[in-house]
């Protein structure tokens, strides 16, 4: 009784929130379900569409459901996640099962099938890349920006900084995939990447993060900034951007 008499007490846009929510749990609405429309929500509960519209907008917020408009409708949301594993020894070179990175290599032995677009500039490093890349805010640097993709969904975002002096008539300034990696190749320059420093942070994405990756209303993205260093110097930087529904990273460090 004090279960139903709580239901009573709150809001009415908040009760169905919550049943949906509840059936989006239970899979009752599956990823890729639709949502009931608003016209049918407010016939079963009696309300206003209006009451309706609250109900899913706190569920778009929470990036359960699409925040389509009430036309086209709203479908439950995917969120399967993708674990994206750090292993020290890979990083810095490894042989890999198939693929030239991290990611493509998992991919690869999860069953999924990664694809990439690449573009290639040279930019100005800036004071923030830098400070962490040591060289002067003017410094030329290559970036190469890559789209990725899962099975032909979006996945993330990655971006990574070069010296241009480093990498000057190498392929890194072709905007094609580097097989087997950037790493060793930064190695047969002289450049053997020996550790690296990361840097990770949660945040709401910003609109063109959002277009780019299909985000949803009220899903936060990881930021993962990485910076490989040699004996030296550091040798590049890598910044990546992923949906904080579809990924999670893992760390294998050694004893």
């Amino acid at each position: 009784m004090a279960a139903d008499q709580s239901r009573y007490d709150q809001p009415q846009y908040q009760v169905i929130a919550n049943d949906l929510r509840a059936r989006i749990q239970r899979r009752e609405l599956p990823p890729g379900a639709q949502v009931p429309t608003e016209k049918d929500l407010a016939a079963t509960y009696h309300c206003s569409r209006n009451t309706v519209r609250m109900a899913l907008l706190a569920l778009a917020n929470e990036g359960l459901i699409s925040s389509g408009r009430a036309r086209a409708g709203r479908t439950v949301r995917r969120r399967e996640q993708f674990v994206l594993t750090h292993r020290v020894e890979d990083d810095l070179g490894a042989a890999r099962f198939r693929g030239p990175d991290s990611f493509a290599d998992q991919a690869h032995r999860n069953g999924r099938v990664p694809s990439q677009e690449i573009e290639v500039s040279i930019v100005a490093a800036g004071p923030e890349w830098a400070t962490r890349l040591e060289v002067p805010a003017d410094e030329r640097l290559v970036v190469r920006r890559r789209v990725r993709h899962l099975d032909g969904a979006p996945s993330h975002l990655s971006e990574s900084y070069y010296p241009l002096a480093l990498v000057k008539d190498t392929p890194v300034l072709d905007p094609h995939e580097i097989v087997p990696s950037v790493v060793p190749l930064l190695a047969a320059l002289g450049h053997r990447q020996v550790r690296y420093t990361d840097e990770i942070l949660t945040r709401m994405p910003d609109p063109e993060e959002s277009r780019l990756l299909e985000i949803g209303v009220g899903v936060p993205v990881i930021e993962h900034v990485r910076t490989g260093w040699s004996v030296e110097r550091p040798v590049r930087l890598t910044r990546t951007v992923l949906p904080g529904d579809r990924h999670q990273l893992r760390y294998e460090l050694p004893s």
